[in-house]
């Protein structure tokens, strides 16, 4: 009926309404039929019948449950497949010997305590792991398994396996708020368009940064006071330290009806006041929102203790392990001794986060935990790395080179295994995207600058084009990155997978300059 409405609604219809009636028949064709009474009552008889043998059907199966149990009924239900993901580490293919043949005459060429292979990689960055991101830079979007692991990642959804709220037992994904569970399937559809949002290069998430909001920087203004403050309480020691510092330009006395110490600045008092401005860098590649050390099995006495950084060194560095097929790291000892497993990673600034705490924070008084100076260094990832998880005693290069940090670490873990001091080392960088970071880059005009972007009709994903004409700056990023490196020979015999061989690592200067 609605759709004949519909029908005569169209313009050809409603045109010939505009110069004579239009008759519609709407009965249906019901009015073509003999004796639609008759036909009516045998399609209710029909439908009657129907209903009495199902009836019959379910009185006499549950008889049967009764007596036989379950499995009786089981036999009438249909199996519905539904599809499931496939997460894997995806391993190199090897050839069989016989399509190597005609390289046999190059047997013995190579001393392969000299050549350097790369055995396994794992990252943490703005696409979650190295898996999400080749997904996302070579096709432009995720799987149904790349998004599993991101909606995990970011703490979406989590595993379960055991009764649920109802009683009911179940193994898989189940909603991290509601406990619901979720098919695999389901996840793509549930959960991608919030992955999208808050992972990759985008506006600044001021959560994930210890509430930096770039559109209200703040800053410290001092001011001079022209007339007496009123007095505000505090206790003896800090009046003291008021007192201490400020001379003549302070009033402190003790409250005697209270116990409480009174102080009052004086006119002539200095006093640094916040203000805010807006800042033109909006956008920075983000580890996705919801990233949590403790997910992948971190103690929380350790999330706690250690720089940011350290963090994402320790997961990227299991990822490369996991991708080198060594699920724990002590089976590097069934083949070479401690003191030949070393570590060159290293970073262009640090824990930047400690940094802050160690400067601003302390500055400002704040509660501080008292070794915060070692979570600063440079070489402290990597030394947490070893202590975590390698426990070796080989040789530990921490490097420093800026955006050039992991060619460095390359290049000096290639040369410490060709010269013979180790046969495995781990290779990378780590840094963090900051407030204080974004501003001095900024300052030099190394950095792109937001609001140009924009107005240029540029999306923050766009805003990252290396070697383009357009380039206006590289874009900042946090993570870290690392390769395990060993011999070819070490790798052989353990058996693990190589994913590349190191043909040639090189550096140099820039010769003469000022910049």
């Amino acid at each position: 009926m609605a759709f004949n409405i519909l029908g005569l609604m169209h313009p050809t219809i409603s045109n010939l309404a505009q110069s004579e009636p239009v008759w519609a028949d709407l009965n249906g064709g019901f009015q073509f039929l003999p004796d639609l009474n008759k036909l009516f009552k045998q399609y209710h008889m029909d439908l009657q019948e129907e209903r009495d043998i199902k009836r019959a059907v379910v009185t006499d199966t549950s008889l049967d449950h009764k007596i036989v149990g379950i499995e009786n009924e089981a036999m009438y239900k249909p199996y519905i497949i539904k599809p499931r993901a496939n997460l894997k580490f995806n391993f190199p293919k090897t050839k069989p010997y016989e399509a190597l043949e005609h390289l046999s005459h190059l047997r013995g060429m190579l001393n392969l305590d000299k050549v350097v292979v790369v055995t396994g990689y794992g990252e943490v960055g703005p696409w979650g792991n190295a898996e999400t991101r080749w997904e996302m830079e070579s096709k432009g979007e995720f799987s149904l398994e790349g998004c599993i692991e991101l909606a995990w990642i970011m703490g979406y959804i989590k595993y379960h396996s055991g009764p649920l709220k109802n009683g009911q037992l179940y193994t898989g994904w189940v909603d991290a708020k509601t406990n619901e569970p979720v098919d695999d399937k389901d996840v793509k559809t549930k959960y991608e368009e919030s992955i999208l949002d808050h992972s990759g290069i985008r506006l600044i998430e001021p959560e994930l940064f210890h509430g930096y909001d770039p559109n209200k920087k703040t800053l410290m203004r001092e001011i001079v006071l022209e007339h007496n403050m009123e007095p505000f309480e505090a206790t003896a020691e800090e009046a003291a330290h008021f007192k201490h510092k400020n001379d003549d330009k302070v009033d402190i006395w003790e409250d005697k009806e209270s116990g409480s110490w009174k102080v009052r600045f004086l006119k002539g008092a200095t006093l640094m006041v916040p203000k805010a401005l807006r800042f033109d860098r909006l956008v920075a590649g983000q580890i996705p929102t919801g990233w949590s050390a403790e997910r992948y099995g971190i103690p929380k006495e350790i999330v706690d203790q250690v720089d940011p950084v350290t963090l994402y060194a320790l997961v990227s560095t299991a990822e490369a392990l996991i991708r080198s097929g060594i699920t724990d790291p002590y089976e590097f000892y069934k083949y070479v001794h401690v003191s030949e497993v070393g570590n060159s990673s290293g970073s262009g600034v640090g824990g930047m986060v400690s940094y802050r705490l160690m400067y601003k924070d302390r500055f400002f008084d704040k509660d501080v935990q008292k070794d915060i100076l070692q979570e600063t260094f440079i070489n402290t990832m990597a030394a947490w790395v070893n202590m975590l998880m390698l426990s070796s005693s080989g040789p530990i290069k921490p490097c420093v080179g800026a955006c050039a940090t992991a060619a460095i670490s390359v290049e000096l873990a290639v040369d410490t295994i060709q010269s013979g001091k180790a046969k495995i080392l781990l290779a990378g960088g780590y840094d963090d995207f900051q407030e204080e970071g974004s501003n001095e880059f900024a300052n030099m005009k190394a950095t792109s600058n937001s609001y140009d972007e924009i107005a240029s009709g540029r999306t923050p994903r766009e805003m990252s084009r290396p070697a383009t004409t357009t380039r206006a700056g590289f874009m900042e990023a946090h993570g870290s990155g690392h390769v395990v490196l060993m011999s070819a020979s070490t790798a052989i015999e353990m058996g693990v997978p190589i994913y590349g061989i190191i043909a040639l690592t090189n550096t140099a200067t820039d010769k003469e300059g000022r910049s």
